[in-house]
């Protein structure tokens, strides 16, 4: 591929991401997203990526691939340090990743937003993005570690029909506090929030909770009781 066709995919690329996490996916066109990136052809998005959902696509793998990099990197540091299993470990190599993203765009980034709308929103034009789904995109080696981790501490702290649910609990918890934060950052309005090193470490704190709290007797005979009626299909 040459030079001028890689810019041009990059220049879709990051600007369908800003108008996507900014408006929302199902309200942008392709043709809005090739003129705000300077195309003259309309069928710019199309003719490099297919469609909407090819676009989002290669968003998501042009993010992913080096924060994938990044959390294994952290994955191995913790691992060398004898503490891989540990709910702080497991929980800063989730978020370090993708906090880093705000501290390295100080005129703004849009990602976190993005992966929000991606995963939380329904789309006419574009599948919902699930947390299999994702473990099974390229780039995601390390997300699936922490899974695996994860539902190592969480089977020591709940019964195993809400461990899932308490990864998808924590992950969401995380997606939507720092697309949260980036927002307030790009308007500029962090009074309440404080520095983003401070609000990352409270993040932190706040995401291992979520992993190790316990639940209540009455939830957990809930859960065993649903689970009971799941398999006997009642």
């Amino acid at each position: 591929m040459d030079s001028q066709s890689v810019s041009t995919k990059l220049s879709l690329i990051a600007t369908a991401e800003r108008l996507f996490a900014e408006h929302g996916i199902n309200a942008v066109s392709l043709r809005k997203i090739a003129a705000d990136a300077g195309q003259r052809n309309d069928n710019a998005v199309a003719y490099h990526f297919g469609s909407k959902q090819g676009l989002v696509d290669a968003i998501l793998e042009h993010r992913q691939v080096p924060i994938d990099a990044r959390r294994l990197a952290l994955i191995g540091a913790f691992d060398r340090e004898g503490r891989g299993d540990d709910p702080h470990a497991i929980a800063e190599a989730f978020v370090r990743p993708l906090a880093e993203l705000l501290v390295g765009a100080p005129s703004g980034s849009w990602y976190l937003r993005f992966c929000v709308q991606a995963a939380y929103t329904v789309h006419s034009d574009v599948a919902t993005l699930t947390l299999t789904d994702l473990e099974a995109r390229p780039g995601t080696h390390g997300l699936a570690v922490l899974r695996e981790r994860a539902y190592r501490v969480l089977r020591d702290v709940l019964p195993e029909p809400l461990v899932a649910q308490r990864w998808w609990h924590f992950t969401g918890f995380v997606a939507h506090a720092l697309a949260d934060l980036e927002g307030c950052r790009n308007t500029g309005d962090t009074r309440e929030l404080g520095s983003t090193e401070l609000f990352v470490a409270g993040l932190l704190d706040s995401a291992a909770a979520v992993l190790t709290a316990p639940c209540r007797p009455s939830t957990a005979r809930l859960a065993w009781t649903e689970a009971g009626s799941a398999v006997s299909g009642g």
